[in-house]
């Protein structure tokens, strides 16, 4: 039984959130985020040892329900909570209360670290934390387009709301690289001017801040596209006052600039990987969703009979190649876990894993996001359904702790320049890890051959990088699968997909035909098929109790269709214009 097992049924989540307006929907967020991470109990333990409580969290089948919610829990403790922690449990115990704060939500943790003119060149950034005479520091947003992005720093729901504003270290007009800096934003009501502490603990590390005046100001984003929205918003600070407090670590110049800014950002890294593992509960759903509205679903066939829609090919093979990947990513995220806790590994390619677990992991669920959505008719369209908005939802996980095109350029560049070596497979003759070698051998030949090598990378492997990536991924993940006794069927299924994400190269390798791979997809569905109801019962179990899609039964429809907001009036006449009164009378 998961955490939220009873949660999922309570009035907070069977509440239509679709039908509210978006404060209203943002305010709801806000209060699963809590609950759900309340029901997790996470710890100061949980975050700073990674354990297996605090991956749950991001694999919790509650996630689907509402994409913000999950955001927010992110946001809550693995970049706020976990980049605080890490401090708190070395230079600065003091800190140790303010997290716990984070954890019970008595506060609202934001992370502010990319600007809206940088994007991905965050090192680069321009906002600015002046080292004062007194010991303060002077926080401020030199230009319109160096305000931080998107961040939900909007007051809401009455609850305190600080971040870690990451800004580039000024001491006496030397700049020191970008450092962290813990800033008070609001109090739950006004943006602060003239900090209170406010439902926060009177041992806080905010109580100290009270005589200080802190100026900032926020311009509220639109919502995104076909995704739950959030109070997403643009912050500037102009000339803020902060206390010596405020600087999350020291004031050293460092000769590694760089690095030290990589590892103060090491929860990025950490998100990257989690937050991408919500594509393992989206798939479920999807997948559970998709499944009993094919069983529900009749069509008359070719004799004339009533056949569900589930009887053909068109049905089964988006849904058992989506239900096929549920159980490989499972087992890749499993492994990838192990892989990114294991400390004699190079830290970069632990970040290295995590990309190519992300990049594999967006793919899969965005394509079935579409392809099954897609299968459900018009019904497929509408949010209530869920599938309709799975597709933006994770488009924002894609971007969000690191762009994967991003991360896939950084990937290619460091392995080809043998910065750090990723694990080799434990398979190497399947033809999956054949396809990765491949494409890595043709990079390295393009660019070997050129006399300049920075202009044959931009012009050939960057292009391609992404491709690249995904083809470590698919190779890790079959290993997984393999390694962890997936059953086959399930494995073959999978092979067939990945084949199928760059079929040119296995045919122009003569290692498959067009007709082969046509084939070989046709044998796995067929052998996996009889499976299916198996499947969907495991599926059922474990993602069944979070389920309140109208679209999956009759009884589920009815009971919907209750809540709609009907139209009628039996006794209204409708007046008929004087000219279709003569048209009438011509007619008769």
């Amino acid at each position: 039984m998961t955490p939220t097992s009873r949660l999922c049924q309570s009035d907070l989540f069977q509440k239509r959130s679709e039908v509210l307006s978006r404060d209203a929907r943002v305010i709801l967020s806000y209060d699963r985020a809590k609950a759900i991470g309340l029901a997790h109990s996470i710890s100061l333990h949980d975050l700073l040892n990674l354990t297996q409580k605090f991956w749950n969290i991001h694999v919790d089948p509650i996630v689907p329900l509402d994409g913000g919610a999950s955001t927010l829990l992110t946001i809550q403790y693995n970049l706020v909570a976990g980049t605080l922690a890490r401090f708190a449990a070395t230079t600065r115990p003091e800190l140790i209360s303010l997290v716990d704060d984070v954890l019970q939500w008595n506060v609202i943790g934001q992370f502010c670290l990319t600007e809206l003119g940088r994007g991905l060149d965050i090192f680069r950034m321009k906002t600015s934390a002046t080292l004062l005479p007194s010991g303060d520091f002077d926080l401020h947003t030199p230009s319109p387009s160096d305000v931080k992005f998107m961040p939900p720093t909007v007051p809401v729901k009455g609850i305190p709301c600080i971040a870690v504003v990451f800004a580039q270290l000024y001491v006496d007009g030397e700049c020191r690289g970008p450092r962290p800096f813990l800033v008070y934003l609001n109090d739950g009501y006004h943006m602060c001017k003239g900090v209170t502490s406010k439902q926060v603990h009177s041992n806080s590390i905010i109580s100290t801040w009270i005589s200080y005046i802190i100026l900032s100001q926020l311009r509220l984003l639109p919502p995104r596209g076909g995704s739950t929205p959030l109070n997403h918003s643009l912050t500037s600070f102009d000339h803020v006052r902060l206390p010596p407090s405020a600087l999350l670590g020291d004031l050293d110049k460092s000769d590694t600039i760089h690095s030290d800014f990589m590892s103060s950002i090491w929860r990025v890294a950490v998100g990257s990987l989690a937050l991408s593992s919500t594509a393992i509960p989206l798939l479920q759903m999807s997948s559970y969703i998709a499944a009993r509205y094919f069983q529900r679903r009749h069509i008359t066939g070719v004799h004339g009979n009533p056949v569900p829609i589930l009887s053909y090919r068109t049905q089964q093979l988006p849904l058992l190649t989506a239900i096929s990947q549920i159980f490989v990513l499972k087992a890749l995220f499993k492994w990838a876990v192990g892989q990114f806790m294991d400390e004699s590994l190079d830290v970069r390619a632990r970040h290295g894993i995590a990309a190519c677990c992300k990049a594999v992991m967006i793919q899969h669920v965005q394509l079935a996001s579409i392809s099954l959505s897609e299968r459900l008719g018009a019904q497929g369209l509408f949010e209530c359904n869920r599938l309709s908005n799975f597709f933006s939802e994770m488009r924002g996980v894609s971007i969000a702790e690191g762009d994967i095109l991003g991360l896939s350029m950084r990937l290619v560049g460091d392995t080809l320049a043998q910065k750090y070596a990723l694990p080799s497979s434990t398979h190497p003759d399947d033809p999956l890890a054949f396809h990765e070698v491949s494409l890595f051998e043709e990079a390295i030949k393009a660019v070997s051959s050129s006399s300049d090598f920075t202009q044959a990378f931009m012009q050939y492997v960057q292009p391609r990088s992404q491709l690249m990536a995904e083809s470590i991924g698919h190779r890790m993940a079959y290993d997984a699968a393999v390694d962890q006794g997936v059953p086959k069927s399930l494995i073959d299924m999978y092979i067939v997909h990945a084949i199928k994400m760059d079929p040119a190269w296995y045919v122009e390798h003569g290692m498959f035909t067009r007709q082969n791979i046509a084939h070989m997809e046709d044998a796995a569905l067929s052998a996996l098929l009889p499976r299916l109801d198996d499947l969907l019962t495991e599926l059922e179990a474990e993602i069944g109790p979070y389920v309140n899609a109208p679209i999956t039964s009759d009884e589920r429809w009815d009971e919907f269709s209750k809540t709609l907001p009907v139209y009628s009036s039996p006794e209204a006449v409708v007046p008929v214009p004087q000219e279709h009164r003569v048209l009438q009378r011509a007619m008769l």
